[in-house]
């Protein structure tokens, strides 16, 4: 009498409690009918939709920290690339730095893509003054929502590099 399920068991196990359609007493026959006492079967079937459920929660969590650590990484670049043309700073080393924040910050956006969020982040920090010099540039004054209009024309172009970049170094995965 074997105290372990097979690879496959185990998979069909998880597929029909995925798919809500797991019957334990169905299980327990067929385990029955494998050479496992009823007992057994019964411990085995339980054991794995425990595992499987702490795996199931577990990816959720990560998943809503990986969805927080964009968030707040989202605000860092796109905070990196507004502050400097908003506050009329004309240095070229806050552009620097901004550039170095904004990329370290887009590595961390894009975890599974780090080099596409690297460079789609310094692309954003480089084209938003550009972009906002020439939108604002006859004005005297401006309103705070007209900001979106080029971050967003320059947003548009960054995600689009990124695309590009992704497409060259991690083909897979698109």
């Amino acid at each position: 009498m074997e105290k372990e399920l097979s690879y496959q068991q185990i998979k069909e196990i998880k597929e029909a409690y995925l798919k809500d359609n797991l019957s334990v007493e169905n299980q327990i026959i067929k385990l029955i009918v494998a050479g496992y006492d009823e007992k057994t079967a019964e411990e085995l079937i339980n054991k794995v939709i425990r595992e499987y459920k702490r795996e199931l929660l577990e990816a959720a969590q990560e998943k809503s920290e990986d969805n927080e650590n964009q968030e707040i990484t989202g605000v860092i670049i796109m905070v990196a690339a507004i502050l400097g043309p908003v506050l009329s700073i004309k240095g070229y080393e806050w552009y620097i730095l901004a550039s170095i924040i904004a990329g370290a910050a887009g590595y961390f956006n894009l975890k599974n893509e780090p080099i596409a969020g690297v460079v789609r982040s310094i692309v954003l920090v480089v084209l938003f003054p550009l972009a906002f010099e020439l939108y604002i540039n006859t004005r005297s004054s401006y309103y705070v929502v007209e900001l979106l209009i080029p971050f967003f024309i320059c947003f548009l172009i960054a995600y689009l590099f990124q695309l590009l970049i992704s497409k060259i170094f991690y083909p897979e995965e698109i």
